[in-house]
């Protein structure tokens, strides 16, 4: 008898009318991954939780199965994109550089960041116009996730990591957006972890 890995997937996708093509794209996973998941042939990573709950509306316990705990709301610093290109991993945020603060919920503890996104070349999960929260704690690069880099001229920008080779990937529907190869120095300030849209 298989082992099933019992899960909220399947009826929070079934709610928010998101398949797992779709789901798959939003977070870079394959479909397949995403359908394995919901029907409990594969345990869902928390990571992935984490990355699914704000796409559906819902919270990574919930998917989890796991007790809710008491939402808790972190406040967040705004930061222009300028700004955002000379921040260092141990370099604090100046009250100069904040444009305002927003409260997000079911942030983790960390050295959360919030950016506006000004550009298309991510608009698939972030159009221009809405803001990214990021944890700075988070510089380790995994494959397919979305981060905030930066380069020593202080010069930022937001894409989707790939390696083999390390590239910097745009997510848009303009094609006239390139892949960047990694050549020379470049800062991870954070990863992505939610997209913050205007409706």
């Amino acid at each position: 008898m298989t082992e099933k890995f019992p899960n909220g997937l399947a009826e929070a996708m079934a709610q928010s009318n998101l398949g797992p093509t779709e789901l798959g794209r939003r977070i870079g996973v394959t479909k397949q991954d995403i359908s394995r998941w919901a029907k409990g042939e594969r345990k869902l990573p928390p990571a992935a939780a984490a990355d699914l709950a704000p796409h559906l509306n819902t919270t990574a316990a919930a998917l989890l199965l796991l007790p809710e705990e008491p939402a808790v709301a972190r406040t967040v610093p705004v930061v222009s994109w300028v700004s955002a290109g000379r921040l260092r991993a141990s370099h604090p945020v100046f009250e100069s550089d904040i444009l305002r603060y927003i409260d997000v919920t079911d942030l983790p503890a960390g050295d959360w960041l919030a950016l506006e996104v000004d550009g298309d070349s991510m608009d698939r999960i972030a159009p221009p116009g809405s803001t990214i929260v990021l944890n700075r704690r988070e510089s380790d690069l995994v494959d397919g996730r979305y981060y905030v880099f930066g380069n020593e001229q202080g010069e930022a920008t937001f894409k989707r990591y790939r390696s083999n080779p390390d590239r910097l990937q745009p997510f848009s529907t303009n094609p006239d957006h390139e892949t960047h190869y990694l050549q020379g120095e470049m800062m991870t300030v954070g990863r992505v972890r939610r997209v913050i849209t205007n409706i």
